[in-house]
């Protein structure tokens, strides 16, 4: 999730834990535990290949093991740093699930979290609910900002931070029924349709859980479309690509071999000649009245040949190209149907 939501979350777990000895200073300190996993992303200072930070974000920071084991170290500093009567047994259990809330919390989104390395390499990715949902995130942050303004241990504070929990959590739980609802209609299409495929996955669009994608695929070829609660009388219209798996021979190493591993089946090449583009189609399309690959997914690799020989990746993304964002979020609304075409 966005880093705004994790410090929301962090604030949450320090007040659950902490909040009856320390007061607000519960909530800062559960905000920074809550941000700490996602530090890995200063491996950007190490190097800027977009493959290495496809290995390195979600990875050890987000391990169960790492939680475990670096709880110990940081519960046993705070203890003796702190003058507040708190446990090194409770200050354990604050710091461990301040960080591994953090990491189920990425779980159920669609980047893939490896939450059980070093012994598996899997990308636990639920696709329940975007990386940034508002919904999800501005009611809880509202009501944590108003517990700040009541003495620890009243019963006000202890309502509205309940109250936080209660809601995001059945918010959590609306995305999970949200998901299954929207996964046997996109089913039903495909069969109405009679369109072959071998794993079918759901994931919402970015900001909401209203307007989904669904992404169908097997060996041959690879089928995307979208369905809005709100704007039902858009019927699901899967555009389909022809996925070139062969291609990935013809370049073989690390990147390629990262890239298929991260991409979790769902992608296809598009073949020029010497060069061939690679589309990682797991986040669904960005625009979605387009057919073209190109438009339609605006992250993808090109992938060549330099003349040594040697494979060239190069990573693309709205920031390289003239991405008009305005259009987006008015074609985005208008999908979802809060707006009239």
């Amino acid at each position: 999730m966005d880093s705004l939501t994790q410090i929301v979350l962090g604030a949450a777990v320090g007040e659950a834990v902490l909040g009856n000895k320390l007061g607000n200073k519960a909530m800062l300190l559960g905000a920074i535990a809550g941000t700490i996993p996602d530090l890995d992303v200063l491996a950007k200072l190490i190097s800027t290949d977009p493959i290495f930070e496809l290995k390195t974000h979600r990875a050890y920071s987000h391990s169960l093991l790492t939680h475990v084991l670096i709880s110990f170290p940081l519960a046993w500093l705070a203890a003796r740093w702190s003058k507040a009567d708190v446990s090194r047994t409770r200050w354990y259990w604050f710091w461990f699930l301040g960080l591994f809330t953090h990491a189920l919390l990425d779980c159920c989104t669609t980047y893939g979290t490896r939450l059980f390395l070093p012994f598996s390499d899997y990308q636990v990715a639920f696709n329940n609910i975007s990386v940034i949902d508002p919904l999800y995130t501005i009611p809880w942050l509202i009501l944590l900002i108003a517990a700040l303004f009541f003495k620890r241990n009243t019963a006000v504070r202890k309502r509205l931070t309940r109250a936080g929990w209660v809601l995001s959590s059945a918010y959590m739980l609306l995305t999970f029924f949200l998901k299954w609802g929207v996964h046997t209609k996109f089913k039903n299409t495909l069969k109405k349709e009679h369109l072959s495929y071998e794993n079918l996955n759901s994931t919402p669009t970015i900001l909401n859980a209203i307007l989904w994608s669904g992404i169908a695929y097997d060996d041959d070829s690879l089928s995307v479309a979208e369905y809005s609660w709100l704007n039902r009388n858009i019927p699901i219209k899967w555009a389909r690509y022809k996925r070139h798996k062969e291609v990935a021979d013809r370049f073989p190493g690390e990147s390629m071999d990262v890239s298929l591993w991260f991409s979790d089946g769902q992608y296809f090449f598009d073949p020029k000649g010497d060069t061939a583009r690679m589309y990682m189609t797991k986040f669904g399309r960005m625009n979605y009245d387009e057919i073209e690959a190109e438009k339609a997914f605006l992250f993808y690799s090109i992938i060549f040949k330099d003349s040594m020989g040697n494979v060239v990746y190069k990573q693309k993304t709205p920031r390289d190209t003239e991405f008009d964002y305005k259009m987006a979020f008015k074609q985005l609304s208008d999908r979802i149907g809060l707006t009239h075409q």
